[in-house]
């Protein structure tokens, strides 16, 4: 556990102020800067989060427009980029927010070049291997919050079709965070009884509970943005516990977006979601998947996507 922990939060629109919020109520960090072009916006956040520090634990929020002031950050968590659309799909979002990436990742690579980044702007598979190919530095410090979510709101689907509490249901999703994403069924494993092997609930049939849980999560993130225009809350925690893992340096297990272990043969350089063990260097460990013969081209298929999507934006 690292001994003072400061964290920086890049953006200041909805995602990056629940973020800081999510880190204030879950008492993670000493001090949070909130980073923003626009000051007052930053200032107006922070302000408005400081207010809930008298009723929580001491905490200190700095926001800033200025690079020097995030330079001893230990972990950064960059959220800018352009606001994916009503029907629009996270790939599409790629070409305006890549310039906004590499601008951002070399400030970063001059004023925090220690600090470990969490990508979480959308597509964020692409965009997190954008900063990768960006930064100088370790590419095991650089990674994205991926499946994060997914993997969470599929558990508790899961468990609750099954009776189960959600922390007793273990399963990934992987790939693409967005419409290819897909769950690593073969592996699944409640308490420690495989799925295929569980009981099941009376008139409840294997094939159709996965084909449910899973539709709910794709549909999930789209339904909530034709009804509010974002979503904010659920990414805020899943990036906060991202956040807690790397300053508690606590080597648990999340589904992030990270290159490929070379042993699943997917195109060179991808980037995509897949379990790794998070500790204070960032990627710790990348844990190979047994996968079946459908799920190994579902993950190819994956790779292949977001391996052309990122080709069309490569100088």
């Amino acid at each position: 556990m690292l001994n003072y922990s400061k964290i920086g939060v890049i953006g200041a629109g909805n995602v990056g102020a629940a973020i800081v919020n999510a880190l204030v109520l879950r008492n993670i960090g000493k001090e949070i800067v909130l980073f923003n072009r626009d000051k007052n916006k930053a200032v107006a956040e922070a302000m408005d989060i400081d207010d809930t520090i008298p009723l929580l634990s001491e905490m200190k929020i700095k926001a800033t427009n200025k690079y020097e002031d995030i330079s001893d950050c230990n972990v950064i968590a960059i959220t800018v980029g352009a606001r994916q659309k009503e029907g629009e799909t996270r790939l599409e979002l790629l070409g305006r927010n890549t310039k906004i990436t590499k601008e951002i990742i070399t400030k970063l690579d001059k004023f925090a070049p220690n600090a470990v980044l969490i990508m979480v702007s959308n597509p964020v598979d692409i965009l997190t291997r954008v900063a990768q190919e960006t930064s100088s530095r370790d590419k095991k410090k650089i990674f994205g919050s991926g499946t994060v979510l997914d993997t969470s709101r599929l558990r508790y689907q899961v468990g609750k079709e099954l009776n189960v509490n959600r922390k007793n249901v273990h399963i990934h999703v992987v790939g693409e965070h967005g419409d290819s994403e897909f769950a690593v069924w073969s592996n699944a494993i409640i308490g420690s009884i495989k799925l295929k092997n569980f009981p099941l609930p009376k008139n409840l049939e294997l094939k159709e509970m996965k084909e449910k849980t899973m539709q709910i999560v794709k549909k999930r993130a789209y339904e909530i943005i034709q009804r509010k225009g974002y979503t904010n809350f659920g990414v805020a925690i899943a990036v906060a516990k991202l956040i807690q893992c790397v300053i508690r340096d606590e080597k648990k297990i999340f589904s992030v977006s990270v290159g490929a272990n070379e042993e699943y043969n997917l195109e060179k350089g991808t980037v995509l979601s897949l379990p790794c063990v998070i500790g204070s260097l960032g990627i710790e460990h990348r844990l190979r998947l047994s996968l079946n013969k459908k799920e190994k081209v579902q993950l190819l298929t994956a790779s292949k996507s977001l391996d052309e999507a990122y080709k069309k934006i490569k100088p």
